[in-house]
């Protein structure tokens, strides 16, 4: 068995990266002075990060389902860097809205369905097949739940799932960008607020601790729901200064390179022991200073996510990413996300009787074709006529 874990972490690590390396080259000089982060690269990239996020939930279902952790050996290794594929999607959030509502004078209007919705829409059926899942699931058991629970569940209030957390942030994010930026004339002063407003959503999941249950849970239960926050008004923070920034990234990309680089390993070997020593669930395992040990974590997390961030964007200032396969994650990313918890769960069945190999392989088809169904149903919803390999990457 720990064989089989090995192999299997080399393999998905093979796998992602044929997936990002495929067709890269070097970016012209000419792009590398100008603006080389843009909708379509954060999008691409977003799509690869989809994968990790798919190895990284079956590595936290197989934990969660007792395959024990001492077999995984490095595949266990996914768990640590959950937190690093999150925080991009959220900077590259920030980044996106800054960046069109700077250069689009019109791009409030008409904000809602074009970016609220199409998370929404996708959340909601997510949330009914999750729902109805578990409602099946108590009849075979004999359970029941409270109406209440089912209401509320119902619209969204308890999660199902609480992977899903990311949708309703994003969500509320948006609302409140559609708030502030109908209002404000300048970026500065509205990326000040977006800070203001994601702080107070920190502190909210900072102080809510975990849900009892992994089958109905509130919203900001978790430290899943603040750890990675942060980096969307970093991203906003980023786009209103991507010249200056890329000004300095150009002058200075070797050394920005290597030094964020070496930091980012020592941030990484202090952010794993910090984990193995329980900075997550302090409520749960009797911490004498579980708000310390949370902040302490908390600090160490954002400091990586950055750090991260500053990496990712040094290289792809000399490195041009992008290919169909990346193309076609990247539209399916935000279903990947919100479904794979589904397919980890219901085939587990798989790894019990055939093993780790074909459990993969089962997990990696069945969320990419359960997201795309997601996806075109979404399309349908909304109106959209683009498909799975066609049009725009949204």
């Amino acid at each position: 068995m720990q064989v089989e874990f090995t192999i299997v972490f080399y393999i998905s690590l093979a796998l992602l990266g044929l997936i990002l390396l495929l067709n890269v080259r070097c970016r012209p000089s000419a792009e590398s002075e100008k603006g080389f982060f843009d909708r379509i690269i954060s999008k691409e990239i977003q799509g690869f990060l989809a994968v990790f996020i798919i190895f990284h939930q079956t590595e936290i279902t197989l934990e969660h389902l007792e395959a024990g952790t001492r077999d995984m050996f490095q595949f266990a290794d996914y768990k640590y860097y959950g937190i690093l594929a999150v925080a991009f999607f959220f900077f590259s959030s920030g980044f996106g809205l800054i960046k069109r509502w700077m250069t689009d004078e019109s791009y409030i209007k008409g904000f809602m369905k074009r970016r609220t919705f199409t998370v929404l829409v996708p959340f909601f059926i997510c949330n009914y097949i999750y729902l109805t899942d578990a409602l099946l699931g108590n009849i075979r058991e004999g359970k029941s739940f409270k109406f209440v629970e089912v209401i509320c569940s119902f619209f969204g209030l308890f999660l199902i799932n609480n992977q899903m957390w990311f949708a309703v942030e994003i969500m509320i994010l948006y609302i409140v960008f559609r708030i502030v930026f109908s209002r404000v004339k300048k970026a500065g002063t509205g990326i000040l607020i977006m800070t203001f407003a994601v702080l107070i959503m920190m502190a909210i999941g900072f102080l809510s601790g975990h849900s009892d249950s992994m089958l109905m849970s509130y919203w900001f239960k978790g430290e899943w729901w603040y750890n990675t926050l942060l980096m969307f008004p970093v991203g906003m923070f980023y786009a209103y200064k991507e010249e200056r920034i890329n000004k300095v990234i150009n002058r200075a990309y070797a050394a920005i390179l290597i030094g964020a680089s070496v930091l980012l390993v020592i941030m990484d070997f202090i952010h794993r022991n910090l984990i193995d020593n329980l900075i997550y669930w302090t409520e749960f395992y009797g911490s004498n200073h579980p708000y310390i040990d949370k902040l302490a974590g908390l600090g160490v997390e954002t400091v990586l996510e950055i750090v991260f961030l500053i990496v990712v964007i040094t290289i792809i200032s000399r490195l041009k990413f992008g290919n169909p396969v990346l193309k076609f994650l990247g539209k399916i990313s935000l279903e990947t996300i919100m479904i794979n918890y589904l397919i980890c769960d219901k085939f587990y069945f798989i790894y019990s009787q055939f093993g780790l190999y074909a459990y993969m392989v089962a997990v990696l088809a069945g969320t990419i074709v359960a997201a795309s169904v997601v996806y075109l149903v979404k399309n349908i919803v909304l109106e959209r006529r683009t498909g799975l390999f066609d049009g725009d990457v949204r």
